[in-house]
C-alpha cells in the first residue's frame, strides 16, 4: 500500500483500537517500525497528531483534540 494509504489505515487503527505499540502498529500495517515512526512525523506535519504514550505498557494515541479532521476517521463516518 502507499506511503499515504498506510498513513491514513494507521490512524484509522489508533482511532478504533486506542493506544497501539510502534510494534502492533508495524505488524498490522506489514511495515518496519522504523515507517511508523516516519508516518508520525509526517502526519505531524499536516497537522495529524498522534501522542507518544512513553514507559512500560506505552504506545502510540490518536489525539482526537488536536485534528482538525477527525470526522474522516471516526467509526460513524463510514
Amino acid at each position: 500500500m502507499s506511503k499515504i494509504g498506510n498513513a491514513c489505515n494507521m490512524i484509522k487503527l489508533l482511532a478504533e483500537n486506542g493506544k497501539m505499540s510502534c510494534k502492533e502498529l508495524a505488524d498490522k500495517l506489514e511495515v518496519s517500525e522504523r515507517m511508523i515512526r516516519k508516518y508520525i512525523q509526517d502526519l505531524e506535519q499536516a497537522g495529524i497528531y498522534i501522542d507518544s504514550v512513553r514507559g512500560r505498557g506505552g504506545g502510540y494515541v490518536f489525539n482526537k483534540n488536536k485534528c482538525k479532521f477527525i470526522n474522516y476517521f471516526t467509526k460513524n463516518n463510514r
